[in-house]
């Protein structure tokens, strides 16, 4: 599946991307920083466990920690507030 990324929050390593079905998906960055807003990430989202995904962007290699998939896009910005004022 491919997501793209509409929200990079630099400050805790958090990205939400929006669905080929129009939901909304959280994940946190495990490794690789370089991920910009509009970037394709493809992979099988899960939020089960840390995964590698290529971003289309420049092909490379970013692992993420899916935390929540099928989201509403207010549900999602709840979910950044909440970490961000944690």
């Amino acid at each position: 599946m491919d997501a793209v990324v509409v929200l990079h929050e630099h400050r805790i390593g958090f990205i939400v991307l929006r669905d080929e079905d129009g939901g909304f998906i959280v994940a946190e960055l495990q490794s690789s920083d370089d991920i910009q807003r509009g970037d394709i990430i493809s992979g099988v989202f899960d939020v089960s466990q840390t995964q590698t995904f290529t971003n289309k962007a420049n092909e490379d290699e970013v692992d993420l920690r899916v935390h929540g998939m099928g989201m509403t896009e207010e549900e999602a910005i709840k979910f950044i507030q909440d970490k961000t004022a944690s």
